[in-house]
Protein backbone atom coordinates (compact mmCIF):
# COMPACT_ATOMS: atom_id res chain seq x y z
CA UNK A 1 0.00 0.00 0.00
CA UNK A 2 1.46 3.28 -0.85
CA UNK A 3 0.92 6.66 1.07
CA UNK A 4 1.97 9.82 0.50
CA UNK A 5 5.28 11.51 1.87
CA UNK A 6 5.42 13.59 4.77
CA UNK A 7 8.33 15.40 4.07
CA UNK A 8 6.61 18.61 3.12
CA UNK A 9 3.12 20.55 4.47
CA UNK A 10 0.72 19.06 2.38
CA UNK A 11 -3.21 18.27 2.21
CA UNK A 12 -3.61 15.97 4.39
CA UNK A 13 -1.21 17.57 7.08
CA UNK A 14 2.58 16.43 6.57
CA UNK A 15 5.13 18.49 7.93
CA UNK A 16 3.97 21.52 8.26
CA UNK A 17 6.52 23.11 11.16
CA UNK A 18 4.11 25.49 12.48
CA UNK A 19 5.57 26.64 16.02
CA UNK A 20 2.28 27.71 17.70
CA UNK A 21 0.55 24.31 16.70
CA UNK A 22 1.14 23.22 21.03
CA UNK A 23 -0.55 21.63 23.87
CA UNK A 24 -4.14 22.37 23.91
CA UNK A 25 -4.53 22.83 19.78
CA UNK A 26 -6.98 21.27 17.56
CA UNK A 27 -6.69 20.19 13.99
CA UNK A 28 -9.46 19.59 11.36
CA UNK A 29 -6.96 17.09 8.61
CA UNK A 30 -8.80 16.41 5.58
CA UNK A 31 -9.10 12.22 4.94
CA UNK A 32 -9.06 10.83 1.20
CA UNK A 33 -9.17 7.34 2.35
CA UNK A 34 -11.08 4.99 3.51
CA UNK A 35 -9.20 3.58 6.63
CA UNK A 36 -6.56 6.37 6.75
CA UNK A 37 -4.11 5.74 9.62
CA UNK A 38 -3.12 8.58 11.78
CA UNK A 39 1.15 9.12 12.70
CA UNK A 40 2.40 12.52 14.21
CA UNK A 41 6.13 13.17 15.09
CA UNK A 42 9.10 16.01 14.54
CA UNK A 43 8.48 17.51 17.86
CA UNK A 44 10.07 20.60 18.54
CA UNK A 45 10.98 22.39 22.08
CA UNK A 46 11.48 25.93 20.27
CA UNK A 47 11.57 26.86 16.19
CA UNK A 48 11.42 29.92 14.68
CA UNK A 49 8.52 30.74 12.18
CA UNK A 50 9.86 29.15 8.38
CA UNK A 51 12.91 26.56 10.68
CA UNK A 52 14.80 28.68 7.72
CA UNK A 53 18.35 26.15 8.73
CA UNK A 54 16.05 23.30 7.71
CA UNK A 55 16.95 21.65 10.52
CA UNK A 56 17.83 24.19 13.04
CA UNK A 57 14.82 23.82 15.76
CA UNK A 58 15.65 22.66 19.02
CA UNK A 59 14.20 19.07 18.58
CA UNK A 60 12.81 16.99 21.25
CA UNK A 61 11.62 13.15 22.24
CA UNK A 62 8.33 13.35 23.85
CA UNK A 63 4.56 11.78 23.61
CA UNK A 64 1.82 12.59 22.56
CA UNK A 65 -1.92 12.64 24.21
CA UNK A 66 -4.49 12.53 21.75
CA UNK A 67 -8.02 12.57 21.11
CA UNK A 68 -9.28 11.91 17.50
CA UNK A 69 -12.56 12.25 16.60
CA UNK A 70 -14.10 11.64 13.11
CA UNK A 71 -16.65 14.56 11.61
CA UNK A 72 -19.00 12.68 9.00
CA UNK A 73 -19.32 14.71 6.23
CA UNK A 74 -16.59 17.45 7.25
CA UNK A 75 -14.65 17.36 3.91
CA UNK A 76 -18.07 18.16 1.74
CA UNK A 77 -19.66 20.75 4.47
CA UNK A 78 -16.53 22.65 5.43
CA UNK A 79 -14.27 22.63 2.42
CA UNK A 80 -14.31 23.89 -0.78
CA UNK A 81 -11.74 22.47 -3.02
CA UNK A 82 -9.87 25.06 -4.23
CA UNK A 83 -8.62 23.41 -7.75
CA UNK A 84 -9.67 20.63 -10.38
CA UNK A 85 -9.78 18.00 -7.67
CA UNK A 86 -11.02 17.39 -3.85
CA UNK A 87 -7.12 16.68 -3.12
CA UNK A 88 -7.09 20.82 -3.28
CA UNK A 89 -7.97 21.44 0.66
CA UNK A 90 -5.91 22.12 3.26
CA UNK A 91 -6.07 21.56 7.19
CA UNK A 92 -7.48 24.17 9.47
CA UNK A 93 -6.12 24.91 12.97
CA UNK A 94 -6.69 25.63 16.43
CA UNK A 95 -4.11 27.10 18.18
CA UNK A 96 -4.20 26.14 22.01
CA UNK A 97 -3.34 28.03 25.13
CA UNK A 98 0.31 27.67 25.17
CA UNK A 99 2.70 28.95 23.16
CA UNK A 100 5.30 31.36 22.81
CA UNK A 101 3.90 34.99 24.37
CA UNK A 102 6.91 38.27 23.74
CA UNK A 103 6.00 41.71 23.76
CA UNK A 104 8.89 43.63 22.32
CA UNK A 105 10.46 42.64 18.80
CA UNK A 106 13.05 43.94 17.39
CA UNK A 107 11.70 43.51 13.52
CA UNK A 108 13.49 43.32 9.96
CA UNK A 109 11.60 43.80 6.73
CA UNK A 110 12.27 42.14 3.18
CA UNK A 111 10.87 42.70 -0.03
CA UNK A 112 10.94 40.65 -3.20
CA UNK A 113 13.89 41.87 -4.60
CA UNK A 114 16.69 39.59 -4.56
CA UNK A 115 20.72 39.94 -4.20
CA UNK A 116 21.40 40.57 -7.44
CA UNK A 117 18.46 43.21 -7.98
CA UNK A 118 16.46 41.35 -9.59
CA UNK A 119 12.73 41.83 -8.71
CA UNK A 120 10.06 39.17 -8.36
CA UNK A 121 6.50 40.01 -8.52
CA UNK A 122 4.56 39.90 -5.71
CA UNK A 123 7.23 36.85 -4.53
CA UNK A 124 6.44 36.08 -0.14
CA UNK A 125 9.29 33.36 -0.27
CA UNK A 126 11.89 35.84 -1.66
CA UNK A 127 10.67 38.79 0.16
CA UNK A 128 10.83 36.48 3.31
CA UNK A 129 14.17 35.56 2.68
CA UNK A 130 15.39 38.97 2.42
CA UNK A 131 13.93 39.94 5.57
CA UNK A 132 16.05 36.84 7.33
CA UNK A 133 19.18 37.65 5.70
CA UNK A 134 18.79 41.01 6.83
CA UNK A 135 18.60 40.41 10.35
CA UNK A 136 21.48 37.91 9.99
CA UNK A 137 23.59 41.09 8.44
CA UNK A 138 22.46 43.18 11.24
CA UNK A 139 22.65 40.54 14.33
CA UNK A 140 26.25 39.49 13.14
CA UNK A 141 27.89 42.99 13.94
CA UNK A 142 27.27 42.61 17.49
CA UNK A 143 29.62 39.51 18.24
CA UNK A 144 28.01 36.56 16.83
CA UNK A 145 29.09 34.80 13.32
CA UNK A 146 26.59 34.99 10.68
CA UNK A 147 26.15 30.96 10.66
CA UNK A 148 25.57 31.62 14.41
CA UNK A 149 22.89 34.12 13.97
CA UNK A 150 21.53 31.82 11.31
CA UNK A 151 20.90 29.05 13.88
CA UNK A 152 19.52 31.36 16.40
CA UNK A 153 16.31 32.42 13.84
CA UNK A 154 15.97 28.96 12.89
CA UNK A 155 15.46 27.71 17.23
CA UNK A 156 14.65 31.15 18.70
CA UNK A 157 10.67 32.15 18.57
CA UNK A 158 10.92 34.75 16.34
CA UNK A 159 7.48 35.39 14.28
CA UNK A 160 7.57 35.73 10.30
CA UNK A 161 4.83 37.14 8.56
CA UNK A 162 3.98 38.55 5.27
CA UNK A 163 3.13 42.19 6.05
CA UNK A 164 2.36 43.30 2.36
CA UNK A 165 1.29 41.27 -0.54
CA UNK A 166 -1.34 44.24 -2.61
CA UNK A 167 1.06 46.65 -3.59
CA UNK A 168 2.26 45.66 -6.83
CA UNK A 169 4.83 44.98 -7.49
CA UNK A 170 7.07 44.33 -4.26
CA UNK A 171 5.68 41.39 -1.80
CA UNK A 172 6.74 42.79 1.75
CA UNK A 173 7.90 40.24 4.40
CA UNK A 174 9.10 40.79 7.99
CA UNK A 175 10.59 38.78 10.47
CA UNK A 176 10.25 39.66 14.60
CA UNK A 177 12.73 38.73 17.18
CA UNK A 178 11.98 38.91 20.40
CA UNK A 179 14.09 40.75 22.52
CA UNK A 180 13.61 39.07 25.27
CA UNK A 181 16.10 35.94 24.21
CA UNK A 182 18.76 38.80 24.52
CA UNK A 183 20.58 39.86 27.64
CA UNK A 184 21.55 43.38 27.30
CA UNK A 185 24.79 44.10 28.81
CA UNK A 186 24.45 48.22 30.19
CA UNK A 187 23.23 50.23 27.95
CA UNK A 188 25.70 49.01 25.05
CA UNK A 189 24.02 48.05 21.95
CA UNK A 190 25.82 44.33 22.67
CA UNK A 191 22.93 41.49 22.68
CA UNK A 192 24.15 38.05 23.89
CA UNK A 193 21.88 34.82 23.95
CA UNK A 194 20.13 33.59 26.74
CA UNK A 195 21.82 30.20 28.12
CA UNK A 196 19.81 27.82 26.39
CA UNK A 197 19.71 29.45 22.95
CA UNK A 198 23.88 30.30 23.78
CA UNK A 199 24.10 26.14 24.22
CA UNK A 200 22.47 25.59 21.11
CA UNK A 201 24.72 27.47 19.19
CA UNK A 202 27.99 26.93 20.35
CA UNK A 203 27.51 23.01 20.84
CA UNK A 204 25.79 22.55 17.69
CA UNK A 205 29.47 22.15 15.85
CA UNK A 206 27.98 19.83 13.51
CA UNK A 207 25.19 22.17 12.20
CA UNK A 208 27.60 25.27 12.47
CA UNK A 209 30.09 23.34 9.97
CA UNK A 210 27.42 22.36 7.15
CA UNK A 211 26.29 25.91 7.39
CA UNK A 212 29.67 26.86 6.63
CA UNK A 213 29.40 26.59 3.03
CA UNK A 214 26.11 27.94 3.05
CA UNK A 215 26.49 32.01 1.05
CA UNK A 216 24.81 34.76 2.87
CA UNK A 217 24.13 38.05 1.02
Amino acid sequence: MEAARTIPGRENGGNCDIKNLSRGSKIYLPVFVDGANLSTGDMHFSQGDGEVTFCGAIEMSGFLDLKCEIIRGGMKEYLTPMGPTPLHVNPIFEIGPVEPRFSEWLVFEGISVDESGGQHYLDATVAYKRAVLNAIDYLSKFGYSKEQVYLLLSCCPCEGRISGIVDSPNAVATLAVPTAIFDQVNTSPIFKANSIYTTLLYDARLLLNITRSIKFA
